[in-house]
C-alpha cells in the first residue's frame, strides 16, 4: 500500500509539473549580442530554489562551483573555483587520435577538469572548499553530506555522492527500478573516469592552413581564425535543409563569452589552444533552443519538466540551435 501511495503522489506531482507551459524557444529568441544566461532556471541550480536535483542546505546557486574567497586553484581551476577535483593523473586520456596526437592524463586542463568535478561520476555534488554562510573551509573540498532530492514526491531523499549510474544507486533505483525508464538519465550524465571514449578533450586543434589548404590536417579541420557564422551548414543536405527547424542551419550563432555571437572565430572555442568541454559547451547557457535530445529525455519520470528543451537544457551547447545537423561538429570539421 505504501508503494502504491507513493506512487500516486509522485504521479500526481508528474502531472502537475508536466502541464506547465513549454519553455523551449526558438533560436530566434538568441539574436546575436543576446546574453547567454539561464543557469537558474537550469539543472546546474542545485540549491532549494532551483529545478532538479536539489537540496535544502542552501539556496545558493553559485556556491557549487565558485566562492569569491579560498579558492580551489590547483591544476590551474579557475575562475574562483570552489569544488574539490579529482587529480588528472585519476583519469584515463583519450590516447593517440586519428591526426597523430597522444593525450596524456596530465594533458588535461583545467577548464575540462572543472566539468569533470561533477560528471567524473566520483566526485560529490556538495563536494565544496568554502560552504555557504560560516560552515567552514576545507582546502581542496570536502564532502558536507548533504541531502538532495528531485522534484517529483519529494523522491530522492537520501545523499547523493554523485551521478551514480550503478545498479545500485539511488538514480537507478528509482528511474530504473521503479519507474522502469530503462534509459536511466544518471549515465548520460556521467562521463567517468575514462576520458578513451568520447571526443577527444585537452586535444590541440591542428586546424587547417587556409580554407583551401587542408595539408597536415587529417581531421578536416578549419582555420582557427574561421569565423564562425561564415561557415556553411547547408551545402549538400536537402534542398530544404536552409528553411527547416526556423532555418536553424541557415544561420550559426555560438554563444561565447557570455553573449550570443555570429563573429567569434573558431579560436574563441579554444583554451590555449587546446579544445576542452567548454569548448562545445557553457554551463551557463541553458541552451533551449531545438537540439533534437527531447526524445531521449521525455521517457518515465523525465516528464516532470515538460517536454523537449526544458528537460534538457540543450545540452548546455553553445551553437544557438544545437547540434541539428551535426551543426556544432561540422562548424569546426570541415565534412
Amino acid at each position: 500500500m505504501k508503494k502504491i501511495i507513493v506512487g500516486l503522489v509522485a504521479a500526481a506531482s508528474v502531472a502537475l509539473l508536466a502541464a506547465g507551459p513549454a519553455m523551449a524557444a526558438s533560436i530566434s529568441s538568441y539574436p546575436a549580442g543576446a546574453v547567454a544566461g539561464g543557469i537558474v532556471g537550469s539543472r546546474h541550480n542545485m540549491g532549494s530554489l532551483g529545478r532538479v536535483v536539489t537540496t535544502n542546505n542552501t539556496s545558493e546557486i553559485c556556491v557549487f562551483c565558485h566562492t569569491p574567497h579560498f579558492t580551489n586553484t590547483a591544476n590551474d581551476l579557475k575562475p574562483m573555483w570552489n569544488r574539490g577535483t579529482a587529480a588528472p593523473t585519476s583519469f584515463t586520456a583519450y590516447g593517440t587520435t586519428i591526426g597523430g596526437t597522444t593525450i596524456v592524463n596530465t594533458d588535461i586542463g583545467s577548464t575540462t577538469l572543472a566539468c569533470l568535478s561533477c560528471h567524473d561520476g566520483v566526485t560529490s555534488f556538495d563536494n565544496i572548499v568554502n560552504a555557504p554562510g560560516k560552515d567552514g573551509i576545507t582546502s581542496g573540498g570536502s564532502n558536507y553530506g548533504w541531502r538532495f532530492k528531485m522534484p517529483v514526491g519529494g523522491l530522492l531523499g537520501t545523499t547523493v555522492d554523485h551521478f551514480d549510474s550503478s545498479s545500485s544507486g539511488p538514480c537507478y533505483t528509482c528511474h530504473v527500478t521503479f519507474y522502469g525508464d530503462t534509459s536511466n538519465p544518471a549515465a548520460r550524465l556521467t562521463i567517468g573516469l575514462d576520458l578513451s571514449n568520447d571526443h577527444p578533450v585537452s586535444v590541440p586543434y591542428n586546424g587547417a592552413a587556409s580554407p583551401t589548404d587542408f595539408t597536415g590536417s587529417r581531421a578536416s579541420l578549419r582555420p582557427t581564425n574561421t569565423t564562425i557564422a561564415s561557415v556553411d551548414l547547408t551545402t549538400n543536405l536537402a534542398a530544404n535543409a536552409p528553411t527547416v527547424f526556423g532555418g536553424n542551419l541557415a544561420q550559426n550563432r555560438w554563444a561565447v563569452k557570455g553573449v550570443v555571437s555570429d563573429s567569434a572565430t573558431i579560436s574563441d572555442l579554444l583554451r590555449n589552444g587546446r579544445v576542452e568541454c567548454t569548448s562545445c559547451h557553457d554551463p551557463h547557457f541553458r541552451n533551449l533552443s531545438w537540439d533534437e535530445a527531447e526524445p531521449t529525455w521525455t521517457n518515465g519520470i523525465m516528464t516532470y519538466c515538460a517536454t523537449g528543451e526544458d528537460c534538457t537544457d540543450g545540452n548546455f551547447l553553445r551553437r544557438v540551435g544545437g547540434n541539428t545537423g551535426s551543426g556544432v561538429c561540422r562548424t569546426c570539421h570541415a565534412k
